[in-house]
C-alpha cells in the first residue's frame, strides 16, 4: 500500500479550553469548557462523573507548551494530524490562540488543517438559544473574502498543511449557511493559485449523527 492509499486519522481539535475575554463576559471570569466538565454530576449508579483528566491536567490551550504536548501525545498514539476549529465572524476571530501557536511555531512537527465552525453563538448550552452572543454573518464581496483569505493562506501555505493532491484541505462546518458560497470558494481558489498553490481542497463536515 502506498502512502497515498493509507487512511490517515485526523482528529477534530476543539479550542474551547482556554479563556478569552468574550467568554469571561458571557459565562463568567476564567470560563473554559473545563468549567462545565468539573460541574458534571453522576446521573445513575456507576456513572463516572465528573471525568478527571490524567494527572488532573486541566490544560490551557493558550500556552505554547500545551499545543506542543498535544501534538506529541497525538502522534505517539497514531493520530496523523489535527483539524482545528476556526471561528471567523467577518474579521473577528475567537479562540484562535492554539491555531496561532501552530502558525507561529513551525518547529511543532504535526500536520494540521482548519475547519470553519460557521455558526451563530448563543446560550444554547443553558437552554436559551434565542439569546445571541455573537451572530455569524458573511462577507458578500471580494474585499471581505480577501481578509479571510489572508488569514487562511497562512495555514494553507504552511509546510505542515494537510493536503489532498497537493491542495490544502479546508473544511466548512455548515456550507449551506454561507451567503454567495460558490463565488467565495471560486475567489479563494483563484487567489490561492495566484499565490502559488495548486488550489484548495474544500470539504464539509457532516456531523448530523453526533
Amino acid at each position: 500500500m502506498t502512502d497515498k492509499e493509507k487512511v490517515k486519522l485526523i482528529a477534530l481539535y476543539f479550542p474551547q479550553f482556554h479563556p478569552i475575554p468574550e467568554n469571561d463576559k458571557w459565562w463568567g471570569k476564567g470560563f473554559t469548557d473545563w468549567t462545565n466538565v468539573k460541574k458534571a454530576e453522576p446521573q445513575f449508579p456507576g456513572h463516572n462523573q465528573p471525568r478527571v483528566p490524567l494527572d488532573r491536567r486541566y490544560y490551557d490551550q493558550s500556552k505554547l507548551e500545551t499545543v506542543k504536548w498535544q501534538g506529541e501525545i497525538a502522534k505517539a498514539h497514531g493520530v496523523y494530524g489535527f483539524c482545528h476549529y476556526h471561528y471567523w465572524f467577518e474579521g473577528k476571530q475567537l479562540l484562535q490562540a492554539p491555531t496561532n501557536h501552530m502558525l507561529e511555531n513551525r518547529d511543532i512537527d504535526f500536520p494540521f488543517c482548519l475547519a470553519w465552525a460557521n455558526e451563530t453563538w448563543s446560550r444554547r448550552w443553558d437552554g436559551r438559544e434565542d439569546q445571541i452572543l455573537i451572530k455569524q454573518t458573511y462577507a458578500t464581496n471580494e474585499a471581505g473574502w480577501e481578509s479571510h483569505f489572508e488569514y487562511l493562506f497562512k495555514a494553507w501555505s504552511d509546510p505542515r498543511a494537510i493536503k489532498v493532491d497537493g491542495k490544502p484541505v479546508f473544511m466548512i462546518y455548515r456550507p449551506h449557511f454561507v451567503t454567495h458560497l460558490g463565488d467565495m470558494l471560486a475567489y479563494w481558489r483563484r487567489r490561492a493559485k495566484e499565490r502559488g498553490l495548486p488550489g484548495v481542497q474544500f470539504a464539509h463536515a457532516d456531523l448530523s449523527g453526533m
